[in-house]
């Protein structure tokens, strides 16, 4: 309702359904139950001037108005434009051969299983190592990453 009603002026329809909003966040709170909800309701819908809808919420916490969430408030603002925030590095754990090449590593050691069981199939005619093919950009990657700092 506005702040300089007189009772006996008639209200909008935006009026009513702010009352309404407010009677279902009541009966929603659990501060009405089902049958002065319905009685207020019914009351609102037959009122029409700002005297009648006085009563309706006079018993009620007044409205609740937005507020900024929690979350929100603690935040920084935003950097002065042309300006870059300080960036902390995070102390990253040493990692190692394994963790540098992935999934690489497991195919290397298949096919090196695979040379190994061909040659003990064959009776100890070992064939030529083929998986060094593998072998030389596995090594070099793992070599690759030994110098790097992060």
């Amino acid at each position: 309702m506005p702040s300089s009603y007189q009772p006996h002026q008639r209200f909008t329809e935006a009026d009513r359904d702010k009352i309404a909003g407010r009677l279902r966040d009541a009966f929603a709170d659990g501060r009405l139950d089902q049958p002065e909800f319905s009685r207020r309701l019914d009351d609102l819908y037959g009122a029409q001037t700002y005297g009648e809808l006085e009563p309706l919420v006079r018993d009620l916490p007044p409205v609740r108005t937005y507020q900024t969430p929690a979350v929100v408030q603690n935040v920084q603002p935003a950097p002065e434009p042309g300006t870059f925030p300080e960036r902390k590095k995070e102390n990253q754990p040493q990692r190692n051969l394994q963790g540098l090449l992935g999934g690489f590593t497991g195919v290397v050691v298949i096919n090196v299983i695979i040379w190994f069981v061909i040659g003990v199939a064959n009776g100890g005619e070992w064939p030529n190592f083929w998986p060094v093919w593998l072998l030389i950009p596995w090594a070099l990657m793992g070599m690759g990453h030994f110098g790097k700092r992060r």
